[in-house]
């Protein structure tokens, strides 16, 4: 069976829950509820979470359905083929670095033990520390 290489977007912020680096959707995230964005760069990073509403599939409902433990970790990966999402995230990795945030791009055949796929990405528990 082939490998396949799956790519994340992290800063250097480190999730006690995870056991892993922080992911750029959440990173996002927090920054807009601590206000540290500028009332155009609240708009753009609004926009593109309106895009990925829009064409990204969310997990959670089959996670949930799932039953999965409240204390599961689950840690998001874009397949390399979602070229097009790659490219949107780049907004928010833009975005993030203009306010002085490391933002790094990890790439990955053995994301954990995938529990969803789609075409553009999969949810894996983590084996190990990214």
């Amino acid at each position: 069976m082939e490998n396949s290489v799956y790519i994340r977007f992290v800063v250097d912020e480190f999730n006690e829950e995870s056991n892993q680096r922080l992911g750029i959707f959440h990173a996002v995230r927090y920054m807009k509820d601590d206000n540290e964005f500028f009332d155009y760069e609240l708009e753009q990073a609004e926009q593109t979470m309106e895009w990925f509403n829009k064409h990204l599939e969310s997990p959670l409902d089959y996670l949930n359905k799932q039953k999965s433990k409240k204390s599961d970790v689950f840690i998001s990966w874009f397949k390399m083929s979602a070229k097009e999402h790659i490219s949107k995230v780049r907004e928010f990795v833009f975005l993030l670095e203009s306010k002085g945030v490391v933002v790094d791009q990890i790439r990955t055949d053995k994301p954990g033990k995938i529990v969803y796929s789609d075409e553009f990405q999969i949810f894996a528990k983590p084996f190990e520390r990214y």
